[in-house]
């Protein structure tokens, strides 16, 4: 489960960016469909590397992105749940393209640590 060594690496980032002795209560991320995670084991692993510091309990908001996809033939990008779908000028063999975000876009906290 890679989703454990990401909740990591996002409390590190969250730990270097919040203000000194700031209570965390969410943060927010968005992640490309490319980096195949599952929100919820995410949140799980969040709980679990979370207990016992001053992030104990906040929210963590996962915006997952929808994959992005091009066509080698016409060239049309689009947006779709699913990353092997056919083309709408019949090439059978789009290819999924980007979508490997993993941004920190938000921290909330309570000043002060109350």
């Amino acid at each position: 489960m890679h989703e454990f060594s990401i909740a990591e690496a996002l409390a590190a980032q969250v730990l270097a960016h919040a203000p000194a002795g700031a209570r965390v209560r969410g943060i927010e991320i968005v992640v490309g469909a490319l980096r195949g995670l599952e929100p919820d084991a995410l949140r799980t692993c969040w709980d679990a590397v979370t207990f016992g510091t001053p992030m104990a309990g906040s929210t963590l908001e996962v915006d997952l992105r929808p994959w992005s996809i091009r066509c080698s033939s016409c060239g049309r990008e689009w947006s779709s749940p699913v990353p092997f779908v056919a083309c709408l000028c019949g090439n059978s063999t789009p290819a999924p393209v980007g979508g490997d975000e993993l941004d920190l876009v938000a921290i909330t906290v309570d000043e002060g640590g109350t």
